[in-house]
């Protein structure tokens, strides 16, 4: 589901999966694997949709929303 959300963010933003391999640093074989398989951890994703000018944001109820970013996933 989350692989299936971001590569139609990625056609809207009209970013390769090539770029976003190489933004992610591995093989573009590689990033299609983790498509195919729905594999992203979160950590990638929170990468690739700052990558894509997006955020992660859950929704706790109607006016409660928890945001991620990259700062709440570094050591």
């Amino acid at each position: 589901m989350v692989s299936k959300k971001i590569k139609q963010i990625m056609k809207y933003k009209k970013v390769t999966t090539v770029e976003l391999a190489e933004h992610l640093g591995m093989l573009p074989q590689s990033l299609s694997n983790k498509f195919s398989r729905d594999s992203i951890s979160l950590k990638e994703a929170i990468d690739i949709l700052e990558f894509l000018g997006c955020k992660l944001v859950v929704e706790l109820e109607p006016d409660s929303v928890i945001k991620f970013s990259q700062s709440d996933i570094e050591d």
